[in-house]
C-alpha cells in the first residue's frame, strides 16, 4: 500500500507534532508500506526521517524537473528518499513555482491508496480535497493544528459532495496507521 504524508511544510510546529510525524512514518514503514510525500521540509520529512530510521521505502513528488531544480529553486530536501519523482520539463507553466506545486500535489495523491493530514495550510488543504475528490481513505491526526482543528469539518459540512473516501482520526500515530490500513 501507498500511503501519502501531508502537512505543514512551514509555519509553527510543535515538537510533540514532530514527533508524531516520525512516528507516522515508522509504523507505515513498519507494516511493509511505501510512504509518499510532496518531498518538502516540515511535517512531511519528519515522517521521511521516521521511515528511513527502520529502512523504510519512501518515494518523493517533486515540484522540481530534476533534482538540482528541487534542491536550488525549490529548496527542498533530498534525504531520506528512496525515489524522488519529478514533473516534466516541458509542462507549460514550469516556470510558475506555485503551479508546480500544485502539479506535483495531484501527482502524489494520484499516486497513494491514501493518505494521512498532519496539521497543515493551505497546501495541505489542496491535497486533503485531491484526496477526497479522488476518492482515497484519508486519516487525520487529531491534535496536530492546523486545518485538523476545524477547516476539515468546515469544508466537508459546507461542500456537500459525496465521496467513496473514509476518513479516520486518532491523535495516536500508531492508532491512526492502524485505522486507516485496516479499512480494506
Amino acid at each position: 500500500m501507498k500511503i501519502g504524508a501531508y502537512g505543514s511544510a512551514a509555519g509553527s510546529i510543535g515538537d510533540d507534532v514532530k514527533q508524531k510525524a516520525r512516528a507516522i512514518g515508522r509504523e507505515v514503514a513498519s507494516r511493509g508500506h511505501t510512504l509518499v510525500t510532496g518531498a518538502c521540509h516540515g511535517l512531511p520529512q519528519d515522517a521521511v526521517i521516521g521511515a528511513g530510521e527502520i529502512g523504510g521505502k519512501v518515494i518523493g513528488y517533486s515540484p522540481g524537473i530534476d533534482m538540482k531544480d528541487h534542491v536550488e529553486r525549490f529548496k527542498f530536501p533530498i534525504e531520506g528518499f528512496t525515489e524522488l519523482v519529478y514533473i516534466p520539463a516541458d509542462w507549460m507553466h514550469v516556470d510558475d513555482p506555485r503551479a508546480c506545486k500544485k502539479y506535483r500535489n495531484v501527482s502524489s495523491v494520484a499516486a497513494v491508496d491514501a493518505g494521512i493530514i498532519m496539521g497543515g495550510r493551505i497546501g495541505t488543504m489542496n491535497e486533503f480535497t485531491l484526496l477526497y475528490d479522488m476518492e482515497r481513505d484519508i486519516g487525520v491526526l487529531e491534535g496536530s493544528g492546523g486545518i485538523t482543528e476545524e477547516a476539515i469539518d468546515v469544508l466537508l459540512k459546507a461542500a456537500n459532495k459525496e465521496s467513496k473516501s473514509r476518513i479516520v482520526r486518532d491523535a495516536d500515530p500508531t492508532a491512526l496507521v492502524l485505522k486507516l490500513t485496516g479499512l480494506d
